[in-house]
């Protein structure tokens, strides 16, 4: 008889978690082939060189172990169909990697746990994407992701107790101002207290005006004639802006010689 016929595949219509893993322990320590349902889980789906991956994998089953929405035995959650990887109870295993498999699902059985895993149900392939967005993951190891399925409970203590968080005052509001002089002085006072985002931005320093005999010389003093208008311009370079006299040459060398008029005399 197989492990997936001597487990039922039925979920209870209700589960006391603790009792659920102490039934299921106490069954699988009587009879090794829950053991080997738990040992196949991790053995097909996780890296086997990855001790966290493959006590995550243990955890899961455990936890669904506990859970009143799947079955109460190991092997029932194993075999349960579309659930784990294909032909998980039934494909052969080599016996390379077994011992240390074995040790770490008879740790599972007498109550370790991956604390990074905590009570997560679900894990897929790692780097995969989807797009549900009640997928909480939880933490990656030997190659699974692994997810808590559902609305986060600190999130629904969010929605029920907003935190609202209010900018601060510095100076409590004023009495009513009365007369002009007193709106003046309050105006003036809010000012000097403001914070500098808004205080009023200072004037920008104006250079003062020169005004001697010797500025008015340079100023008034005539430019030499051979001078470039730009002071500080090279005169070669000042030249070189000036454009060059327009010649015909090159448009006589582009035309044809012209002909003799007729009833001219050519010389040999």
């Amino acid at each position: 008889m197989s492990p997936v016929e001597t487990a039922s595949t039925a979920a209870p219509a209700a589960k006391e978690p603790s009792q659920a893993r102490k039934r299921a322990v106490a069954l699988a320590k009587a009879d090794p082939r829950e053991k080997e349902c738990l040992v196949r889980a991790m053995y097909f789906e996780s890296n086997r060189s990855s001790e966290a991956g493959l006590l995550g994998v243990g955890t899961v089953v455990m936890n669904r172990v506990e859970s009143a929405r799947y079955p109460e035995t190991i092997c029932g959650v194993v075999g349960a169909p579309r659930q784990f990887a294909s032909g998980v109870l039934t494909r052969p295993m080599t016996e390379k990697t077994l011992p240390k498999i074995e040790a770490i699902a008879d740790d599972i059985l007498d109550g370790r746990r991956n604390a990074a895993v905590g009570s997560a149900k679900h894990f897929h392939t790692a780097g995969l994407r989807f797009s549900y967005t009640n997928m909480h993951y939880v933490t990656v190891a030997g190659g699974n992701a692994f997810y808590l399925k559902g609305e986060r409970p600190e999130r629904r203590r969010i929605y029920e107790e907003p935190n609202y968080q209010l900018a601060a005052v510095s100076e409590p509001a004023a009495t009513p101002l009365a007369t002009a002089s007193s709106a003046a002085s309050t105006s003036s006072a809010s000012f000097a207290s403001a914070p500098l985002a808004f205080a009023p931005q200072p004037s920008a320093p104006t250079n003062p005006a020169f005004d001697s005999a010797a500025v008015r010389l340079v100023r008034n003093a005539p430019m030499p004639p051979d001078r470039p208008l730009d002071l500080d311009l090279p005169k070669k370079t000042a030249h070189a802006f000036i454009a060059p006299p327009k010649t015909d040459r090159r448009l006589a060398a582009l035309l044809p010689p012209p002909s003799p008029m007729r009833g001219t005399i050519v010389s040999e």
